[in-house]
């Protein structure tokens, strides 16, 4: 038993060395993580709950893309949020930090690289992950327990959020995936054109857009590809929140 225990620890740590060996000297790849803070107020029915979104962009890189102080300064104003704002005549708190605008990468630290190796190889095992590259993140599709007829109408007055690409190209391909954790709800996303469909959305326009065949409804995960897309463009996720 002791003899099979130490073959296992040796299997883990080689599948780790692999990996972080892969992504911090072998390939040249960026990563940027960043967290969203929501704080829903008094208005919401949901009240008081609180939504973190724990957001990871991977991109190949070939080049740094060095910045000067004063537009790393004009960046961090514009991307930067600590603010109250409104959706549906409802308020929330926004708080969202460390987004560079693809020019800079973060890389996380170690023992958290090497936890989240980890935890990807164990959902990868058990099928909740398609593939077993650490930096590729593509969920098993799984649809919520929430009826659909029930679904529909309530997520049009939930809490919605857009999730920017990092790309300097003016047309591209990207893998892209969202989980939740709570599966008696679901979420719908959307790769859209850019931020404003957001806004056409939650003020009901009928001029919503979005990249066709790109886009997951009621879902607790999901992973999709969406090709040719612009340099503007992004994920909004809508999730029932009252």
């Amino acid at each position: 038993m002791r003899a099979l225990y130490m073959v296992g620890l040796a299997i883990i740590a080689t599948v780790v060395i692999y990996y972080v060996l892969g992504a911090f000297v072998l390939q040249q790849q960026a990563i940027n993580k960043q967290s969203v803070y929501v704080h829903l107020q008094q208005e919401w029915d949901s009240y008081p709950g609180n939504i973190v979104y724990d957001i990871t962009n991977v991109w190949s890189q070939t080049q740094e893309r060095k910045l000067n102080q004063e537009a790393r300064l004009q960046i961090s104003k514009d991307t930067n949020v600590d603010e109250l704002r409104y959706v549906h005549g409802k308020s929330y708190m926004l708080v969202q930090h460390d987004n560079t605008n693809c020019h800079d990468n973060w890389e996380p630290h170690y023992a958290r690289f090497g936890a989240d190796v980890i935890r990807h190889q164990i959902e990868y095992v058990s099928g909740l992950q398609s593939s077993p590259d650490p930096n590729i993140t593509l969920y098993t599709p799984i649809k919520s327990k929430q009826d659909g007829k029930e679904h529909d109408p309530q997520i049009k007055s939930g809490y919605s959020q857009f999730i920017p690409i990092c790309t300097d190209k003016d047309v591209a391909s990207f893998d892209y995936a969202i989980r939740i954790n709570d599966n008696t709800v679901g979420f719908d996303v959307y790769f859209v054109p850019s931020a404003q469909e957001q806004k056409n959305y939650d003020e009901g326009a009928d001029e919503f857009q979005h990249y066709e065949g790109c886009f997951g409804k009621n879902y607790a995960s999901f992973s999709g590809t969406c090709n040719n897309v612009s340099k503007d463009a992004g994920l909004i996720s809508w999730f029932q929140t009252a």
